[in-house]
């Protein structure tokens, strides 16, 4: 047995978190010595049989902006046009189904990624900085030491048995979860869900499903919908159309347990596909006899974990550690999190000032608040999802929750402060007893309610509350100002659960806010001012809007403390 010398890191898994992780580390501590394991070695296929194509607004930042890999992502991968919904009976034409997305892109960039691409060109990335990249390693063991001590991880390397130690090692290995099996800290989680997927050859788009003679469908958003990440809805069930640069598309079926029989159209491809006639039939009629390249499934995808970081130097980043659900896409975000929590510690390790409350307070912040706060999105949401206007609800009340608490806070540095992230702590635990009230009752009006198809297309680029949180992700408030801040989302909120149970209780359409064009209580002004801003944003093919609102974040928004003259949101969007 071969013993190698001594790495400050090392990373065990050469994938997107423990590539991403070895960037940001290198990038940051240009000195520090680090390995990274991978038992793959290049050329990886292009849209690799990786689940995790599409980003969000925190993933999204943290390749872009803390990676640095702004120019690449836009030159190499595809822009995200948000996330789409289509609600309603399957069985209809499909352009009768109820929309709901953006018609134009968000101030804030996000990606459809694909992962063979990606992950190619990260290992070429970090070897350019001076990582050492193992390639064709098979882990053995990590050995994980008492205080103060160096780990061992052995691994073989052309059928020789390698041993390196390291300060700090990372398990990045994805849902092998070795260290969480080796140390006992795996955790059920309380949301039960499987899914399938595959990758089709072309660009398979939901405007293929739409006949060409249907203009005033196809006009109706300005941007291609298939750059979205393409949501079909029924009760218990979702299936993703995924976008990959490299000419290929992502289908996928999700499914709650209690709901959906996993194993009757888990076995192959073919029993996805009549899952598919059976339950999305106007896609699984454009598929045809389509070929898939791959066929991959998951049970019970979703876990948890007793802890993710420790002071005897060790991390778990990414699907090593935990896993909600993929209805957000929150992979990625959770890459970007692990990684910069574990980043700290190192940090911290590497100037001998690391200490056990700081490991713990990172531990306790996603274990105990916001992973079973995000976790409330999932536990009971798949029975919403079958009812149009209580589904459309929940996602407008969790995308801007999202945004305005948990996003806004990773791209202005919060979670990489530690003083700063014990204060937000203190505010997500008030936000978190809203959110999960809420959430409880969106289930059960669900299951109390008969769905309605009360609109044709709800065009998110066209909502003032919509936008107005989306460009607020680039306000930047001051020291001074942060719990104002904080105080200000907190009342926000408040008042957007009373909109959405006024909503339902159909009482005071002026008091439905945002939601009332769910459930079809639009009143005339607004569906006026509904009819004019969609004429504004047709101007120039949507280049006048884009124009428009690029020189008042500009102005008015980007790095300021809050977003100003916010009256002229309403002068340009509506409701």
């Amino acid at each position: 047995m071969a013993t190698d010398r001594k790495y400050q890191v090392v990373i065990c898994g050469g994938g997107l978190a423990g590539l991403t992780l070895a960037l940001q580390l290198q990038n940051k501590y240009p000195e520090a010595s680090i390995t990274v394991l991978e038992k793959t070695v290049r050329p990886l296929p292009e849209a690799a049989h990786k689940v995790g194509e599409s980003t969000v607004e925190i993933g999204g930042h943290y390749f872009a902006e803390v990676l640095g890999l702004k120019s690449y992502l836009d030159e190499k991968q595809f822009p995200k046009l948000g996330l789409r919904y289509f609600y309603g009976d399957s069985n209809q034409p499909f352009e009768n189904r109820p929309e709901l997305g953006p018609s134009m892109f968000s101030p804030v960039p996000t990606f459809q990624l694909d992962r063979g691409i990606f992950e190619n060109d990260l290992r070429s990335m970090v070897l350019d900085l001076g990582v050492n990249l193992v390639e064709g390693a098979s882990l053995k063991e990590i050995s994980i030491s008492e205080e103060n001590q160096l780990n061992q991880i052995s691994y073989i390397l052309n059928e020789e048995e390698k041993t390196i130690n390291a300060n700090w090692v990372v398990d990045a290995m994805g849902r092998r979860r070795y260290l969480q099996t080796k140390l006992g800290l795996k955790k059920e989680s309380p949301h039960s869900a499987s899914s399938v997927w595959f990758r089709l050859e072309g660009k398979i788009s939901v405007d293929d499903l739409v006949p060409k003679s249907n203009k005033e469908w196809h006009q109706r958003n300005i941007e291609d919908r298939f750059y979205s990440t393409n949501h079909l809805m029924g009760k218990g069930y979702w299936v993703w159309l995924i976008p990959l640069s490299s000419g290929k598309t992502s289908v996928g079926i999700v499914t709650q347990n209690d709901l959906h029989d996993f194993s009757t159209y888990s076995r192959s491809y073919q029993t996805s596909f009549e899952w598919l006639k059976e339950n999305e039939p106007r896609l699984a009629e454009y598929l045809g006899n389509k070929e898939p390249l791959d066929f991959r499934k998951i049970k019970n995808y979703s876990y948890g974990s007793e802890q993710l970081f420790s002071g005897n130097g060790w991390s778990c980043v990414g699907e090593a550690g935990i896993f909600s659900d993929p209805f957000y896409s929150p992979g990625s975000d959770m890459i970007a999190i692990t990684n910069t929590f574990t980043t700290n510690l190192i940090g911290l390790a590497i100037e001998e000032k690391l200490e056990t409350k700081k490991v713990n307070q990172l531990n306790d912040f996603i274990l105990e608040t916001m992973f079973p706060d995000q976790l409330s999105y999932y536990v009971g949401g798949y029975h919403t999802f079958g009812n149009t206007q209580v589904s459309s609800s929940k996602f407008l009340w969790d995308t801007l929750y999202y945004w305005r608490v948990y996003a806004h806070a990773f791209m202005c540095g919060v979670f990489e402060d530690f003083e700063k992230l014990q204060v937000f702590e203190s505010y997500v635990k008030q936000f978190s007893q809203l959110n999960k009230s809420l959430q409880i009752d969106l289930k059960i009006w669900a299951e109390s309610t008969e769905s309605k198809n009360t609109f044709d297309y709800a065009d998110l680029a066209r909502k003032e509350v919509f936008i107005e949180s989306a460009i607020s992700l680039l306000t930047r408030p001051s020291e001074a100002n942060f719990e104002k801040h904080l105080r200000q989302q907190l009342e926000f909120f408040s008042i957007l659960k009373s909109q959405v149970e006024d909503s339902h209780a159909e009482v005071n359409t002026q008091k439905q806010g945002p939601f009332a064009q769910f459930y079809g209580n639009l009143s005339s002004s607004a569906k006026r001012k509904n009819n004019i801003n969609g004429a504004i944003s047709q101007i120039a093919g949507g280049d006048f809007l884009y124009g428009v609102r690029n020189i008042y974040i500009k102005l008015l928004v980007k790095g300021k403390e809050r977003v100003h003259l916010s009256w002229m949101l309403r002068l340009l969007y509506a409701d």
